[in-house]
């Protein structure tokens, strides 16, 4: 959090209390959303299955927050498709080709 502050414009070492109390701000806001987003799941019938629609449907009038979640969940979907790529390729990399080991 601390990090977070400063790349917004804080000083590079805020005083602990700053740091509390935007740690009990950014907790409430999370536990509150986090609520919200399960009242919607099971009014969906989604009971104990949180989706990311939900989320971005609670956030859709609020631009900046509606569009960084969307930026956060395409890159999230990008680090998946290219980890798996680089599971595979690891993985030919160690199998045997044509019955030898490759040294």
């Amino acid at each position: 959090l601390k990090r977070m502050m400063y790349g917004f414009g804080d000083m590079e070492q805020p005083l602990p209390e700053t740091v509390e109390v935007m740690d009990d701000i950014v907790c409430e806001f999370i536990s509150r959303l986090t609520e919200q987003v399960v009242v919607l799941s099971e009014r969906r019938g989604k009971k104990g299955k949180l989706a990311t629609e939900d989320l971005l449907f609670l956030v859709r009038k609020h631009p900046k927050m509606y569009f960084r979640a969307k930026e956060l969940i395409r890159m999230d979907k990008e680090i998946k498709k290219a980890n798996k790529i680089s599971d595979t390729i690891d993985a030919l990399g160690k199998a045997p080709a044509g019955g030898a080991a490759q040294t």
